[in-house]
């Protein structure tokens, strides 16, 4: 791990290393609370008063962002009416323009200070602590406001709590501003694609870089929503590896998967570990579900250095772990699925190595229990010699194979279940990573990198030239236009059957697609052409594929490509 990256971890640890088991029930019960069905006024309410009660603040206030005004609207605070601070103006206002929390010990001391309010209610502020309220798209919502911690001043500790306390509210409020807008007067079809539109942006927006390590997933939904969710994500004890599966489809489903997996993200980034995580999500929705309702979790965390993989199967089966010396294993569920009932404790979280080759499949009954026309299901046999056949693919080239499989034994059957594959793959010695400077030169590093990489993978010389070229033409597209940035650019290459995959990050920057640029016109005399563009013209047609992701919150670009030698 970057020395930069230990930092963040050690800091985020010593934030919440006080936290006792009761902060992390409250979150957890503030969390379960957002999740319910709320009117925007009685949200607001439910938001103000979880502040107060988890930062021991004797007052507490809730703005939301008038876009077209460009000014925070008061809508919940103790003996006030509505009241505008236009963006920028006081603590609230340079909290929102700067997107960051403001901890104030002494607030008349501070000149951002507007007294006028004390003035006009007879309180009296000593310390304030200012949070951005900005949802999981990036866009601003609000701020939440906490007067007078009881005892003394707000800490660093509160600050981080505030901050995710706050991305929940924020998450809450942006939903229930979307289903208000809903309502009015939509039908049947819009409350679907909305609820859709929730459910799918709670799902990674691009796959989390681990060493040593490809992992990949992917949900389809039966109907417009579905029961159904995954997650893979670096957390500080490792990467989150999640599988769930609510019983039954459409909104209230959809539902209770966002409620688990907002929870669980919750208890982790309280520093809960994988049994208390598991056991008070499962008893704060034992509390909330109907009896009838319930949820099947594969939860799990690799710790990438030790290729250690902790894990609590609630339900969830069958699981397929492939051994790259010995085959398939599949592995049975560890316990009850979460909200069948209260747990006074959990059975021993199951511990498994991951060797070099080895692959976690952890895959949901819509595809195992998919059926053609005749009522042949697909069954965890196929599954099993497809991984096996294919080991050394990729993980997303894996799940695709999956899912091309599943189509061509339905045929013609329509799908009745959710569909969601995670793909956790430790690499065998042909991968490498590795950062370079952003500068032109740095290419002559590169091409010593794949040189040094083809020799000790056995890549023949007629690829490794293809692959030079591809990456040079990226690379240089990168440096030339992205200007503002100064971070590193990733490169990793992934030996994977008859050729290669490679896959260039480059983090905060702008959005470019190389695979929307237009086709150079080569039909034309060199004198008639536009200048620029046949690089790009010419790599899409070296290489077998080439994909194209960007997280717009991170500002991470990822452009993946795969060449293979012709059958």
């Amino acid at each position: 791990m970057p020395i930069q990256e230990e930092r963040g971890e050690a800091l985020r640890n010593a934030q919440f290393e006080d936290l006792t088991r009761q902060d992390i029930e409250d979150i957890l019960s503030v969390t379960r609370a957002l999740a319910a069905p709320f009117d925007l006024s009685t949200l607001l309410a439910e938001v103000s008063a979880a502040a107060r009660r988890v930062l021991h603040a004797e007052r507490s206030s809730v703005w939301l962002y008038d876009r077209p005004a460009h000014e925070l609207v008061l809508k919940v605070a103790n003996e006030l009416d509505h009241v505008r601070v236009p963006v920028g103006t006081g603590l609230l206002g340079a909290c929102v323009r700067d997107r960051v929390p403001i901890n104030v010990p002494d607030c008349y001391a501070d000149p951002r200070f507007d007294p006028a309010m004390d003035r006009r209610t007879g309180f009296h502020t000593r310390c304030s602590l200012t949070v951005p309220l900005v949802d999981h798209e990036g866009a601003l919502v609000g701020a939440m406001q906490l007067l007078n911690r009881h005892g003394g001043v707000f800490r660093e500790q509160d600050v981080a709590l505030a901050q995710a306390l706050g991305a929940q509210c924020a998450m809450a409020l942006s939903r229930v501003q979307m289903m208000e807008a809903m309502v009015q007067g939509q039908k049947l079809q819009r409350e679907l694609e909305l609820a859709r539109s929730v459910q799918m942006s709670t799902l990674p927006a691009a796959m989390p870089a681990v060493e040593g390590y490809d992992v990949f997933g992917c949900f389809r939904p039966a109907d417009l929503t579905g029961g159904d969710t995954f997650d893979l994500a670096l957390v500080d004890r490792g990467l989150l590896i999640l599988l769930a599966d609510a019983t039954g489809h459409g909104i209230a489903p959809a539902l209770d998967v966002t409620q688990m997996h907002a929870m669980l993200r919750m208890a982790l980034r309280m520093g809960a570990d994988l049994d208390t995580a598991t056991l008070q999500v499962n008893n704060q929705l034992a509390q909330t579900l109907p009896d009838n309702r319930f949820i099947t979790a594969f939860i799990g965390l690799l710790d990438w250095r030790a290729h250690s993989l902790a894990f609590h199967s609630a339900g969830q089966a069958p699981l397929l772990l492939y051994r790259a010396n010995g085959g398939c294993e599949w592995l049975d569920p560890t316990s009850f699925p979460l909200a069948a009932m209260p747990l006074q404790q959990l059975r021993p979280h199951v511990v498994q190595a991951m060797e070099p080759g080895d692959i976690l499949a952890v895959i949901s009954d819509g595809v195992y229990e998919y059926h053609d026309a005749a009522g042949e299901q697909f069954g965890k046999g196929r599954v099993g010699e497809l991984v096996a056949a294919h080991p050394g693919e990729s993980a997303e080239r894996l799940a695709a194979r999956i899912l091309e499989a599943v189509a061509a034994h339905a045929g013609a059957a329509p799908q009745e279940d959710d569909i969601t594959v995670v793909i956790v793959k430790r690499l065998a010695g042909a991968a490498r990573r590795r950062d370079f400077e952003r500068r032109i030169d740095a290419l002559k590093e590169i091409f010593e990198f794949t040189a040094a990489f083809a020799g000790e993978s056995g890549l023949p010389p007629e690829l490794l030239s293809t692959v030079d070229f591809v990456i040079e033409e990226l690379f240089t597209n990168m440096v030339k236009y992205s200007i503002m940035s100064v971070a590193s650019v990733t490169v990793s290459l992934v030996r994977i059957d008859s050729g290669i995959e490679v896959e260039l990050v480059d983090c905060d920057v702008d959005r470019f697609d190389p695979t929307l640029a237009p086709d150079a016109d080569v039909g034309r005399p060199a004198e008639e052409r536009t200048a620029g563009g046949l690089g790009l013209h010419l790599i899409r047609r070296m290489v077998d594929s080439i994909e194209y992701r960007y997280d717009s919150a991170q500002r991470v670009s990822r452009t993946l490509f795969r060449k293979t030698q012709p059958q």
